[in-house]
């Protein structure tokens, strides 16, 4: 077990608990600075000039009605000085116009699928004041691009959280599947329901229990982070998520999402009764 890492997650869960005061409305999760956040990940820092902020994303399910009703937290960067807001318009395709033929119902109508679309997009000196849903969210990039570390264990790990950082702050309704309570120390172990205490006490017995701790792997260029999270959906369940480093001089670099060819998520222990929201 890192002792560096299980500090770094507990921490992060603190600042969420003590900054965002969420009492059930989208608004609650609308901030403009979330520097509280970047206090906690000190290893990493955002280029000068940026800040952090959050806001609420809309859970993708069902119609694009019910995205607005279900949704979960996002981090994103803009300029210090932001003072104009992104409030995009939802855009939808319209149905191709009809031949005469078709009018008459001597040709055939070929299949149409009516497709949605922003308005805008989304630059750095916007601020978000409100809830997105995918559609509208498309061109909001991820916190990594403006994010600059070392290639250090403590300030990958750190980065890792910031990357995954939606699993861990407020959720509302369905957004609430997307939460992922990470396992990286006994105290988190003492969370878990008693059939998955049950896996670990073997897996001690085995001498095998490091497995489900966070660790860190590099290979050349490519970063490997694995660690367990528990999910009351899913169960237990192995979690490994790639990178690939960029060098940008002075012993300073970012890093950049890559996709595991065979999955990212195995499940060591699944659920016995799922949570339903």
């Amino acid at each position: 077990m890192n002792q560096e890492f299980a500090d770094i997650y507990e921490s992060l869960q603190l600042t969420i608990s003590q900054n965002i005061a969420f009492e059930g409305s989208e608004d609650d999760l609308c901030i403009e600075d979330a520097s509280f956040i970047m206090n906690v990940l000190n290893q990493i820092e955002i280029e000068q000039g940026y800040v952090l902020g959050l806001y609420p994303h809309g859970y993708s399910l069902g119609t694009i009605e019910s995205n607005y009703r279900n949704y979960y937290t996002m981090p994103y960067v803009h300029k210090e000085n932001a003072t104009k807001y992104f409030s995009p318009e939802l855009k939808s395709t319209q149905p191709p116009k009809k031949t005469w033929l078709q009018r008459l119902h001597l040709a055939k109508c070929e299949p149409w699928e009516k497709e949605y679309f922003s308005s805008e997009e989304y630059s750095p000196d916007m601020l978000i004041p409100e809830l997105l849903i995918d559609v509208l969210a498309k061109s909001v990039p991820s916190p990594l691009e403006y994010v600059r570390l070392n290639l250090e264990e403590e300030a990958i790990w750190e980065v890792f959280l910031l990357d995954k950082l939606k699993h861990f702050l407020p959720t509302f309704n369905h957004g609430n599947y997307i939460r992922r309570n990470l396992i990286c120390s006994p105290s988190d172990i003492g969370q878990l329901p008693d059939y998955v205490k049950d896996y670990i006490a073997n897996l001690c017995r085995l001498h095998d229990v490091e497995k489900i701790f966070p660790k860190i792997e590099l290979f050349g260029d490519r970063i490997l982070v694995t660690c367990c999270y528990f999910n009351r959906q899913k169960g237990l369940i192995m979690w490994k998520t790639s990178y690939r480093w960029i060098d940008m001089g002075e012993g300073m670099g970012k890093v950049e999402s890559l996709l595991l060819p065979f999955g990212c998520e195995d499940v060591l222990v699944p659920v016995k009764e799922i949570v339903r929201y």
